[in-house]
């Protein structure tokens, strides 16, 4: 087998053919697959909120202490704020509304790692990032059903497992739904607007509200309680809510999600009395689950391009080059050719 020029050629050509199908796919890929610097992603959800109108334990409540599901609007939006390596400091911002009443808004900075989306240590110099475990806002690429997932709870700054339930279809995507169930104390009761403490005279006020929520022989103490309890009275929160993610099977992005919270409030008035505060109910809206599945869509058509199609494409075309460079190498050889006669003369023509 004798190489020419032109067999050399499109050998050449084949070999950086089948280089690049191996850059695009073991480089390029897992470059794309990792969370980028300039992450952005925004869902909106809807519910309801029933309970003790929050002003009323700061006794401006002007309207009813007790609410019924009143109508509660949020968005919560996360966005890359810096990037070391394969760490990021993510942003999440939480905006809720309540009957109209706008909270102020949050924020909270998290350290996820840009490729398994996992908690992981802050970088060094990144102020005011709260520590975490679990995941915090998706699951990694191709999910598992059987995965040893935690979500983390800002709430009660724990993570709870986070449970497989099985697979449906949403927005035309194939999507995981996964459980999770956060019960424990309210880490911070103030980031919450909560009071840690009730003057005793709040409590006299709001006694006839909580008649339904109180036990009725705790309620016919309580005028012979009051006096002996002090003016600020401490209050112990605890939060239970249960998590629900619809997340994209080959993404890991949640399309949908929701969750109900329930808040109670422990006051010592010498025996412990335990009075539920809130129920808060909230679900991704249509439109946002829309959204975000169109972009996941989009995601994953951009990824299955670069990763499965590009370089098989590549592949094949450089073993094509390097088949063509062969046979080319091999006609070019001493009795690499068929011997051609000419008519006339009956003499042999060699390539």
């Amino acid at each position: 087998m004798r190489f020419t020029r032109s067999s050399t050629a499109l050998a050449v050509v084949g070999v950086l053919l089948l280089v690049a199908a191996a850059l695009v796919r073991f480089v390029l890929v897992p470059s794309m697959s990792k969370l980028p610097s300039d992450f952005e992603s925004s869902q909106d959800f809807e519910g309801t909120y029933t309970g003790l109108n929050p002003a009323a334990l700061a006794g401006s409540a002007a309207g009813d202490v007790l609410l019924q599901d009143v109508p509660v609007t949020a968005t919560r939006s996360y966005a890359t704020d810096s990037v070391e390596g394969d760490t990021a400091v993510v942003v999440r911002t939480i905006e809720r509304s309540i009957g109209g009443q706008a909270d102020p808004p949050t924020e909270t900075r998290y350290a996820v790692d840009r490729v398994d989306f996992g908690s992981v240590d802050a970088p060094s110099g990144a102020e005011d990032v709260v520590a975490s475990d679990g995941l915090i806002f998706t699951l990694p690429l191709d999910p598992e059903t059987d995965g040893d997932y935690q979500l983390w709870d800002q709430t009660t700054a724990a993570a709870y497992p986070l449970e497989y339930e099985g697979s449906s279809e949403l927005e035309g995507r194939t999507v995981y739904e996964y459980r999770s169930q956060a019960d424990g104390e309210i880490a911070d009761p103030a980031a919450l607007g909560l009071p840690t403490s009730l003057p005793k005279a709040t409590l006299a006020a709001l006694a006839p509200a909580l008649a339904d929520l109180l036990p009725p022989e705790l309620l016919a103490q309580l005028p012979a309680i009051l006096p002996q309890l002090p003016d600020d009275i401490p209050i112990s929160w605890t939060s239970a809510t249960t998590s629900t993610v619809f997340a994209d099977a080959e993404l890991g992005a949640p399309l949908r999600a929701g969750s109900e919270q329930q808040l109670t409030a422990e006051l010592n008035v010498g025996v412990p009395l335990q009075v539920p505060f809130s129920t808060i109910t909230l679900t991704t809206t249509d439109e946002s689950t829309q959204a975000q599945a169109a972009d996941t869509a989009e995601d994953a058509s951009r990824l299955n391009l670069f990763g499965t199609i590009l370089p098989i494409g590549l592949a094949i075309l450089g073993l094509l080059f390097l088949i063509a460079a062969a046979l080319l190498a091999r006609r070019a050889s001493p009795g690499g050719a068929t011997p051609v006669r000419a008519r006339d003369t009956g003499t042999p023509v060699g390539v």
